[in-house]
């Protein structure tokens, strides 16, 4: 008999359950049988991955390791979250933002956030952002992609940007895909020409 685990008859858990040798026998029989049903190859392995992958990434539940710091962000529960992202899978939703390259997608945030522009930015990947200033408070949450900032520091999913009143920065958007980011901000922001 092949056994399921390399290096050992029975896992460690199977062997605890045994009240006799009888009993470890037949479990070590058990899961030989299930080894042999069980023999996935890379190529099944790699397609069935890559399926996972793309239900998730086309799903509501895609940012969910990410709702903990969205529901405090948005000031929203995560079924609220759930529904805005089953809505931002609309493309007709979005609408462009101040440059070419950047859409827009506007709701409504929770109390803690009445009264501010919330919602989510998307920029082409590869895209300069221009040097801008802002006129009020932005505060933005990476859920796609990343970019570095003027000062060539790097902002990657989950990690939280706050730029203040009165600011001015530049962003360079990365090359491997476009760049999806959650936004509270308070005022607008203003392109630098010149």
């Amino acid at each position: 008999m092949k056994p399921l685990f390399p290096g050992s008859e029975l896992p460690d858990f199977a062997s605890e359950q045994a009240d006799s040798e009888a009993d470890r026998q037949a479990l070590a029989e058990c899961f030989a049988r299930l080894s042999a049903l069980v023999k996935p190859d890379r190529a099944s392995l790699a397609h069935g991955r890559a399926r996972l992958l793309a239900t998730i990434s086309q799903s509501e539940e895609r940012y969910a390791p990410l709702f903990d710091k969205l529901t405090r962000f948005f000031d929203l529960n995560a079924d609220a979250l759930r529904a805005i992202f089953v809505r931002a899978a609309n493309e007709a939703d979005w609408e462009p933002g101040p440059v070419p390259g950047v859409t827009l997608f506007h709701f409504q945030g929770g109390p803690a956030v009445a009264g501010l522009d919330t919602g989510f930015v998307r920029f082409r990947k590869g895209l300069p952002f221009p040097t801008h200033r802002h006129l009020g408070q932005e505060r933005l949450l990476v859920l796609d992609g990343g970019y570095f900032d003027h000062e060539q520091r790097w902002y990657g999913p989950g990690d939280l940007h706050e730029m203040s009143e009165g600011t001015e920065h530049a962003l360079q958007m990365h090359a491997d895909g476009d760049v999806l980011v959650a936004v509270v901000m308070a005022g607008q922001i203003e392109v630098v020409t010149g």
